[in-house]
């Protein structure tokens, strides 16, 4: 109902109460209770004797707001983390694509059991999927929707985002958005992966987080989360409807601040340095050591030696 309300109350123009009631097929008490709703949750109505008017929306990742991917969106204003719900929904049996979206997270998870500062402005979500895919395939995953968020940045606000292995966008050498991910599986089988995704929109996580920036510290603009998601989301789904994910490989290279480059990777257990030369198709960084050999490394913290260079 609520996104019925909105439609018709999308043109900008004043409609009367009397137009909502008979088109939606509801009263017009109901339809001043569910106008109400709609300005505690952040619209911005109108009334008037003549009826009401659309000012301006809050930009959240309501289900409402979602489009075609409204049945599959679950928005909480807050939880601990959207991994814990949707590892909760997949277990549950949930479809592909069902979305958990918050407002703010308590205890946002980052890569190594670091925390991801997740206050209001922020743009906090797991999708979970159902690939028919091997356990081996999984780490691609990761990489397209670095692409496919990194694309979608671009295309709103016209940012250079760019990537660093293994699962940071940056714009300007500031880290704008961290993806993580779950899988569960059976012998050869996926059962589901969730790929969890923070983004810093209107937030300003730099006071707290060195190197951390937001896209309005960075442009001046604020982008709706709901409009950054629904691009997200269509991107993302189209690919896997296409069979374009090992597509994704190519596309992150060209997109990387990483590759070719000085490097410093540390694990939990070693450090290691040497020049980035590429990734592997499971997603590993493939480096050149001092003396010629190369070295794959699976997982770990990268840091870049030296600036990177202009994007050509």
């Amino acid at each position: 109902m609520k996104a019925a309300i909105l439609r018709m109350l999308e043109s900008n123009a004043t409609v009367s109460g009397n137009r909502l009631s008979r088109k939606l097929g509801i009263s017009r008490v109901s339809v001043w209770k569910h106008i109400r709703r709609l300005q505690e949750l952040g619209y911005v109505i109108e009334t008037s004797s003549r009826g009401y008017r659309l000012v301006d929306r809050p930009g959240v990742a309501y289900p409402w707001e979602m489009g075609r991917w409204q049945d599959l969106v679950r928005y909480l204003d807050e939880t601990t983390s959207t991994m814990d719900e949707a590892l909760r929904l997949a277990h549950a049996g949930c479809p592909a694509f069902t979305t958990v979206v918050a407002g703010r997270q308590s205890r946002g998870r980052g890569r190594l059991q670091r925390r991801w500062e997740s206050e209001s402005g922020g743009l906090y979500f797991t999708v979970v999927l159902r690939p028919a895919i091997s356990p081996a395939e999984a780490p691609r995953i990761n990489l397209a929707a670095a692409v496919d968020l990194a694309v979608a940045l671009e295309n709103l606000c016209g940012l250079e985002a760019r990537l660093k292995w293994p699962n940071d966008i940056l714009v300007d050498g500031r880290k704008v958005a961290g993806i993580l991910s779950q899988m569960e599986a059976e012998s050869d089988r996926v059962a589901f992966v969730n790929v969890g995704l923070g983004v810093n929109l209107s937030n300003d996580p730099g006071r707290v987080v060195p190197g951390a920036g937001s896209v309005y510290r960075l442009t001046g603009r604020k982008i709706a989360a709901s409009v950054l998601l629904k691009q997200f989301l269509d991107r993302f789904a189209g690919r896997f409807e296409r069979g374009h994910l090992d597509r994704a490989l190519e596309h992150w290279r060209r997109l990387s601040l990483t590759l070719g480059r000085p490097v410093t990777v540390v694990t939990l257990r070693e450090r290691y340095r040497g020049i980035a030369k590429d990734i592997t198709e499971d997603g590993g960084l493939i480096l050149e050591m001092d003396d010629g050999t190369l070295k794959t490394v699976a997982y770990g913290d990268c840091f870049h030696n030296r600036p990177a260079e202009p994007p050509k």
